[in-house]
């Protein structure tokens, strides 16, 4: 590839060169001529306007089967020579594509990547809409040189500009109904330095000249982040026919067949542009989501599974899940499939936590300081309850209620230039069984950015299983307990004896290859560079702009993508059975199954691991709000149910449940199955009884988990004075009339009796009024009988 700037930089070997290439062919047969008769791998060229006016006719005929030419760099230029060379090749059988010259330097980050693309679209649409006589869009990533010149450009901001602009590429051409997949161009030692395995969906064409290459036999020194390449440019000295001077040559590494697969209109495989992010967390109620995006000829059919089922209705590239609950957790894929094949997604592991109940919790709104331990390393550390962190421009904490803005600060390594850690556990604290600390998370460093400024790495810890009377911390003379783990603001600590997400137990770093990272295995798992970081905090953020007003190191630029400055975060560290569990934002960092830890107490702090003193400490800190611990909710269940009673006209009556739960249980009394308007405590007092009151009465009890209902208790009333009874008259056609007297909602017996000593229940009346009366039947054997009424149980 030609593509001559002003001036000249010096060329690493690997990388691409972009100077004027003034070599001869010395021991390289460069001559495509003579490479027809092989067939096996087709050849190819890349060219720009450095190369002058082609005669595509002689080109075609030498044996070249594709080419690229440079189509746009920036956002506004436009290669002379394009318009000419793609119209000229097509014509004459050539396979070619315009490609664009990525300026990152120019147009940094996301927003910068599809401005690039869609200058690179204006230019090229017409053509790539000509379907089958264009090949797939190529993208040219090498910053000449620049790499030390723009600091703010990291291997994994690159690697982020690299997707966006491919991505971007993606969409236009379906929005169309292209299928298009583009190609990145790369040296083979620069993609090491400069690209991460995040770009490796997308094909690679490999810059790098031995010095007698066999185009169909040998392979390129090294293809990394990749594991194979499909284009090779293994000369930039190349004489072809039709052409003045030297060009590069290319080789696909397949057969003109399998080339055709890289012609836009060949129907083209699904393929992933973006994985669904793996390993999540949630609670039970909430929503998630996972998404996916996809590549490929139209029309593609998707079906998300659940461990290996197929989930109804569930035929979309993105799967919503509403209300989760627990039996949701499980592994998702995603199966994509057109008429050319079908592929599968990375699975997507979905933990749910249970419904969970607040034992313990401190918002910071005043000063409570006495309610926590204060652990130390040295007297080098700080640390200020109820601190008003809106001075700082600090936002409100998702969590906060009515918008206070008041936390814990912690502060270390303040002056001594020795690393130095504080830990903080609530007094006389014990948490059994499941349990998780949670709480809202903000770090605040010192800049200039993305990289931070002197003494800018330092560590927010959180943990649990500890005494609370330890220092979390490897320090020297350390005593760490517990699980406990770290995470620093502005990212770039690397790999080695600390990153920038860690995982401790006891005084124990866990290595990057002990396979509890959820990044992986690799030595970067640790690394806000990895990945998996990259993925699921792709956003940059910039200080607060009272900050940048204030200290003016903070300065306006942003930091690195998958870093945790400058914002809050949800943070959870979960023990369930001998599994412990670190999420931030629902996203999982760690797991470290066989947890033993025989303490109890929780614990949050922050640790400058480094001697290097901050260059502002004022605004270099951890903040800690809404501090939490939550154990799993028990449904309700009653110890003690209500029991019947009887009691005076007049008085009192009192009915009490026990109950247990987790969350306290709410109350709700019914009388006769309906709600009693304010009788919502396990106890219920009826006062001044009235006949209306007698019957029966249950209690329903609720928490966030289940419900109980009580069974009916009876409450029948005694008269407070005798009643009275007497006969209407002589009986008649077989019965007798008692006219009573008595009191509105009295409980009486109505009891009778042959000789005044035993008495026999005949029935049981709520009086319906003052005055009533009875009829009942009687029998002429009777010699005598006799009735009463008697109130009372």
């Amino acid at each position: 590839m030609v593509n001559r700037p002003v001036g000249s930089v010096k060329i690493p070997v690997g990388y691409p060169r972009r100077t004027t290439l003034i070599a001869a062919c010395v021991g390289l047969t460069c001559l495509l001529s003579t490479y027809p008769a092989l067939a096996q791998r087709p050849l190819g060229i890349d060219v720009s306007h450095w190369n002058g006016t082609i005669n595509w006719a002689s080109v075609a005929t030498s044996g070249v089967s594709f080419a690229w030419c440079k189509a746009a760099e920036h956002t506004s230029y436009q290669d002379p020579t394009y318009i000419y060379n793609q119209t000229n090749a097509a014509n004459n059988g050539v396979l070619l594509a315009g490609y664009h010259f990525a300026r990152p330097d120019l147009n940094p980050g996301i927003a910068g990547a599809i401005a690039e693309a869609t200058h690179f679209w204006n230019t090229t649409s017409n053509y790539i809409k000509g379907s089958n006589t264009y090949m797939m869009p190529m993208l040219d990533v090498e910053r000449r040189g620049l790499e030390t010149n723009v600091p703010a450009i990291t291997k994994a901001t690159l690697s982020q500009w690299v997707n966006a602009w491919c991505s971007n590429l993606v969409a236009r051409g379906a929005a169309k109904g292209i299928a298009i997949k583009p190609v990145i161009y790369t040296g083979h030692l620069y993609s090491l330095d400069w690209l991460d395995s995040t770009v490796t969906n997308w094909p690679v064409w490999i810059a790098n000249w031995p010095a007698s290459p066999d185009p169909q036999v040998d392979d390129p020194n090294g293809t990394g982040p990749w594991s194979d390449w499909a284009f090779w440019q293994y000369s930039a000295t190349g004489v072809v026919p039709g052409m003045s001077g030297n060009c590069d040559l290319d080789v696909f590494q397949g057969t003109s067949n399998t080339l055709s697969t890289f012609a836009v209109g060949t129907p083209l495989k699904p393929f992933f542009v973006t994985q669904p992010l793996n390993h999540r967390v949630t609670d039970t109620g909430n929503n998630i989501s996972f998404v996916a995006g996809v590549g490929g000829t139209a029309p593609l059919k998707y079906q998300w599974t659940s461990n290996n089922v197929a989930i109804t209705g569930a035929t979309n590239s993105t799967l919503n899940l509403i209300n989760v609950q627990t039996n949701h957790a499980a592994s998702y894929t995603l199966i994509v499939s057109n008429s050319i094949g079908t592929i599968t997604s990375r699975a997507v592991s979905l933990r749910v936590y249970p419904l969970s109940a607040t034992v313990f919790a401190d918002n910071f709104d005043v000063n409570t300081a006495t309610n926590w331990i204060y652990n130390k390393s040295s007297a080098d550390t700080q640390v200020t309850f109820a601190f008003d962190y809106s001075t700082l421009g600090i936002p409100s904490a998702p969590n906060s209620t009515g918008g206070t803005t008041l936390g814990v600060q912690m502060k270390a390594n303040l002056a001594n230039t020795l690393a130095a850690a504080l830990s903080l556990s609530p007094t006389n604290k014990s948490f059994t069984g499941d349990y998780r600390l949670r709480f809202d998370a903000w770090i605040n460093v010192n800049g200039p950015f993305p990289n931070g400024g002197n003494g800018s790495t330092l560590f927010l810890t959180a943990g649990l299983g500890t005494s609370g009377t330890r220092t979390e911390w490897t320090g020297s003379g350390s005593t760490a307990d517990g699980y406990y783990f770290a995470m620093d603001g502005e990212g770039g600590v690397g790999v080695g004896s600390s990153g920038d997400y860690n995982a401790y137990s006891n005084t124990t770093l866990m290595a990057t290859s002990s396979g509890i990272y959820a990044a992986g295995t690799d030595t970067t798992v640790r690394d806000d560079e990895n990945p998996y970081y990259l993925k699921a905090f792709p956003n940059i953020r910039t200080a607060p702009a009272l900050q940048i007003v204030n200290y003016p190191q903070q300065g306006s630029n942003a930091l690195d993508p998958a870093t945790l400055g400058f914002a809050w975060h949800d943070v959870i560290v979960s023990r369930r059975g001998n599994v412990v569990d670190w999420a931030v934002d629902g996203i999982r960092f760690a797991t470290i199954s066989n947890a033993t830890a025989t303490a109890s107490n929780i614990t949050i702090g922050f640790w400058d691991a480094f001697p290097s003193l901050s260059s502002n400490n004022v605004i270099n800190f951890g903040l800690v709000d809404n501090v939490r611990v939550e154990q799993p909710a028990v449904a309700p269940t009653l110890a003690a149910q209500p029991q019947s009673q009887w009691a005076i006209l007049g008085s009192n009556a009192t009915f009490t449940v026990t109950a247990s739960g987790l969350p306290a249980p709410a109350y709700q009394w019914k009388f006769n199955a309906t709600n009693i308007s304010g009788a919502t405590n396990a106890a219920l007092l009826l006062s001044n009884l009235q006949g209306t009151n007698a019957g029966l009465y249950s209690v329903v009890v609720t928490n966030i988990v289940g419900t109980q209902t009580s069974s009916n208790a009876l409450l029948s009333l005694i008269a407070s004075t005798p009643p009275t009874m007497q006969l209407a008259g002589a009986p008649t056609g077989g019965s007798v009339q008692l006219d009573c007297l008595g009191q509105v909602g009295a409980n009486y017996a109505l009891e009778t009796s042959t000789n005044l000593v035993n008495w026999a229940t005949l029935t049981n009346i709520i009086a319906p009024a003052a005055a009533f009366s009875l009829t009942l039947p009687v029998s002429t054997e009777d010699l005598q009988r006799y009735y009463r009424l008697r109130s009372g149980p």
